[in-house]
């Protein structure tokens, strides 16, 4: 997974809703440039911001860790 990855997901997601970037910053607490930021890829964009654009848009993310065998 990238930060353009993510991005592209959430612009789709977005989009889908028939939302501007400047309702979706609203709803998530943010600016319309952090959302354009985070859309666009920007790899130092903050976890916390990219969290609650995904909350606002009732996106999931799961994490697993690796499979990792003892010895």
């Amino acid at each position: 997974m990238t930060p353009q990855t993510i991005g592209t997901t959430i612009r789709h997601a977005r989009k889908r809703l028939g939302m501007r970037q400047d309702e979706l910053a609203s709803v998530a607490g943010l600016s319309t440039r952090s959302v354009s930021a985070i859309e666009n890829g920007k790899p130092t964009a903050r976890i916390g911001m990219v969290l609650q654009v995904l909350e606002a848009l009732d996106i999931t993310v799961s994490l697993a860790p690796p499979d990792v065998t003892e010895p």
